[in-house]
């Protein structure tokens, strides 16, 4: 509670100042609740339309368990050389794995097995159904020709020999096969049109053939183009997710969100067991690099054995030669071996040439393992295993990742690691191949100088014979690797598997719509909520009387209620309205303030034009004529004079003509109004002074001489907040009351009023609230409606929207 000192009179003045009550708040804006509720049934309708117009989501999954490769090589480990790289750690292979499934590649390949480019659905009211493979028609597509996609195609027909094509959306787009941007097209102006079953169809933006597999003569079917961008988007974006099924566990969950469980299901096995074959591709791949090797070396080989095979038995034929003497046996077997092992260390240099070649490059996916061609060195064997193994993964995080990508450089890094390093090797490796067939080639040279001891056809048996068995002994050594390799490929299987395949779930995902549901609710519910807080924040209009009664540091003498009437003499016209009835009412509460038996000078006054002030004096003037009080209403207005043309008085001879001494007697300037007891003042002619006017000592006489003649002078003063001269009326009254117009007066006035009574001093200063409605009026424990026969006879329903229609 805050108290005020009123420094012009004894005493004090009390302003409540109460804190935010959240009850009294929500009650006193209870009276909205109409549009709150209207707000909520036409959120939860339109929630219900997107429900029923939103095709149903289907929600399929299934499981995939993802193993560590023992040997990616694919090669058949004879040797026992089982190395491997420790690049990846099983969570990192989990999340390779994850993203290789949801990479555009493997969906590509998945696609172009199943049939997914055209869609086939029934129209329904709300929502078209999806028809796979349960399509009474098939659609055959060139996609060598543009076709249009983005819409659906209208396709009846009453016969099984023709169909009607339209088009009956609004936005189509082209696609073109040579990866063109797509571009939209307009077909509202292409009319219906007939075409043959098993008959191409061909337009300028389409080319399809149309095949009739039903039964039903008759029927209609939509169908729909999907480009396979827009497919490869779908399934490799948010409606596919694949996460671990459990931490700790190597089983990846597949979950999809498709529009036909079916066809949902259909996408994932696909989707599982091409990953199965590209893996098994991938294993495959270096068996295979493998034996192209080893064949392209074989068919040199297998043509130089032929030939000197030929040549042995031609000379052992002519020269009747067959068996090789026992010296010569023993040279003979000296220089095979030699020349045996130097026909594997030149093997083995042109494998390193080429793997330097290859690294100089970077074109590892030609890389062969060394252990499948009989190269037991196991560093060498080991880095390039790791290599391998690095480039497999880089290429699988390329599928949906760039070369800038963290994850990728972090590989890209260690490939050039590994390269650094197995450059290094196979320089060192090399160079000990190339002494080794120096060696080897200068043993052989020492060997051949003991063939000049033997026989000529002996020597010539002797080289033919070294030849032949030299040539076998490395057709013999490459058939068996080839066999080894190959017998690896065939026995290769995938390392991941299957754990779960996708069934159909005809049930569909309710949470979306129960989403939809609440957002509704929540949304039609809390947005008039704002927009009736934005209206009471930004409003500065007078809307609560009770709220106003509480602001004011003066007393209410009384609430005017509307005026049905397009006259200003509601009280003449209106008597047993309760309009009239207030005004009863304020007339009572001045006899409390000024007493009966004396005469009594009001000024009635307002912060601005349009409050009423001018309606107030009107009929208060005629309310205390009625009590048989002879009353006058001066006019005191010289800015916007109207008082006068209320009664249908002239205006030319009135209070300025009086002040100005234009006039000399008081009675040459009063008027009768045409009604008992009642007289008015006009406020005369515009002078160019009013204020000067009114501060003469002259309307003060005024005053005192009407006084004498009338019981009651009413007094209707400019508005305050606009012209100064009121006060100077104040000055010489016995009441003053203030005119607030509610739903058109500030608060910002209020507290003007509140300053007149403080600031200025002025103790007879009463406050009137104007053109109140009915609900705000109480009389005795009776509501204006008990004065209104015509309101009573309203609907409930008007009612309501009336007072939401007030409230706003």
């Amino acid at each position: 509670m805050k108290i005020i000192q009123n420094n012009s009179e004894e005493g004090y003045i009390e302003e409540n100042k109460k804190p935010f009550d959240p009850a009294k708040f929500f009650l006193k804006h209870l009276h909205y609740w109409p549009f709150i509720v209207i707000s909520i049934v036409i959120s939860m309708t339109l929630a219900f339309l997107k429900n029923k117009s939103t095709p149903p989501i289907y929600q399929v999954s299934s499981k995939f368990f993802v193993k560590e490769d023992v040997n990616s090589s694919g090669i058949l480990d004879l040797t026992r050389l089982n190395t491997r790289g420790n690049y990846n750690n099983q969570t990192q292979k989990l999340s390779n794995e994850a993203i290789f499934l949801l990479s555009k590649p493997l969906a590509e390949l998945t696609l172009d097995i199943l049939d997914f480019r055209v869609g086939y659905y029934q129209p329904g009211f709300f929502v078209d159904t999806e028809l796979y493979k349960n399509s009474p028609i098939h659609v055959e597509v060139d996609w060598g020709h543009p076709q249009v996609i983005g819409g659906k195609m209208d396709l009846s027909w009453s016969d099984p020999n023709s169909f009607v094509l339209r088009f009956p959306e609004k936005k189509y787009f082209q696609n073109f096969p040579d990866s063109k941007p797509e571009v939209e097209i307009d077909l509202s102006e292409i009319p219906a049109k007939k075409y043959k079953f098993d008959e191409w169809v061909e337009l300028p933006f389409a080319k399809f053939k149309v095949t009739f597999k039903g039964v039903e003569p008759s029927g209609n079917t939509l169908i729909k183009f999907n480009s396979k961008a827009g497919l490869l988007a779908k399934y490799t974006g948010e409606d596919l997710q694949v996460v671990p099924v459990e931490l700790t566990s190597s089983i990846l969950g597949l979950t999809l969100n498709t529009s036909h469980p079916e066809k949902g299901s259909d996408y994932l096995n696909t989707l599982m067991e091409i990953s199965l074959e590209e893996e098994l591709n991938e294993k495959n791949r270096m068996a295979k690099s493998t034996v192209d090797f080893i064949d392209h070396q074989i068919s040199g080989v297998a043509d130089t054995l032929s030939f000197f095979e030929g040549r042995l038995q031609n000379f052992r034929s002519s020269n009747r030669t067959y068996n090789i003497a026992s010296e010569s046996n023993v040279v003979y077997g000296e220089i095979t071996a030699l020349e045996k092992q130097l026909s594997q260390e030149r093997f083995k240099k042109q494998y390193f040439q080429n793997l330097q070649n290859y690294l100089v490059r970077e074109t590892y996916d030609q890389i062969i393992m060394p252990a499948g061609l009989g190269i037991e060195d196991p560093i060498l064997n080991s880095l390039i295993q790791n290599l391998i193994t690095l480039q497999n993964e880089k290429s699988r995080l390329l599928n949906t990742q760039t070369e800038a990508s963290p994850r990728v450089r972090d590989v890209t890094n260690k490939i050039m690691d590994i390269n650094a390093s197995l450059s290094e090797v196979v320089r060192n490796v090399t160079s000990n191949t190339d002494f080794l067939i120096r060696d080897l080639q200068e043993r052989i040279t020492r060997i051949e100088r003991q063939f000049s001891r033997l026989p000529s056809t002996e020597q010539n048996l002797l080289k033919i014979q070294r030849e032949f068995t030299l040539n076998e002994t490395i057709y013999t050594f490459l058939l068996q690797r080839r066999a080894e390799s190959a017998i690896a490929m065939a026995s290769n299987t995938a390392s991941n598997k299957i754990v779960e395949y996708a069934t159909p779930n005809y049930l569909p995902i309710t949470v979306k719509e129960v989403t939809t549901y609440i957002i509704a609710l929540v949304g039609g519910f809390v947005f008039p909520i704002g927009v009736i807080m934005l209206i009471i924040i930004f409003d500065r209009k007078i809307k609560d009387v009770k709220e106003l009664e509480g602001k004011l540091l003066v007393p209410v003498l009384a609430k005017i209620g509307k005026s049905k009437s397009k006259s200003s003499l509601s009280v003449f016209t209106e008597p047993k309205s309760a309009l009239t009835e207030s005004f009863r009412a304020l007339k009572t509460n001045i006899s409390f303030i000024v007493p009966n038996d004396q005469s009594v000078a009001i000024a009635i006054s307002s912060s601005v034009s349009k409050e009423g002030k001018t309606f107030t004096a009107i009929n208060l003037a005629s309310i205390y004529s009625l009590n048989d009080k002879k009353t006058i209403l001066v006019s005191c207005d010289m800015y916007k004079p109207h008082t006068f043309r209320d009664f249908g008085l002239k205006g030319d001879q009135g209070l300025s003509n009086y002040l100005s001494r234009q006039v000399d007697g008081v009675f040459d300037i009063i008027q009768p109004s045409g009604h008992h007891l009642l007289d008015v003042i006009s406020s005369g002619s515009i002078p160019p002074n009013p204020s000067e006017l009114i501060a003469l000592p002259r309307f003060k006489e005024l005053l005192e001489d009407l006084k004498k003649i009338y019981d009651v002078v009413i007094l209707d003063t400019p508005p305050v907040g606009l012209i100064s001269q009121s006060f100077e009326i104040m000055k010489n009254v016995d009441v003053i009351l203030y005119v607030l117009r509610f739903k058109y007066s500030e608060w910002s006035f209020a507290d003007d009023l509140n300053d007149i009574k403080i600031k200025k001093g002025i103790r007879n200063i009463y406050s009137v609230i104007n053109d109140v409605g009915n609900q705000e009026l109480n009389y005795k424990g009776y509501s204006g409606d008990y004065y209104d026969s015509q309101n009573s006879k309203k609907s409930f329903i008007a009612n309501i929207f009336k007072r939401g229609k007030a409230a706003l």
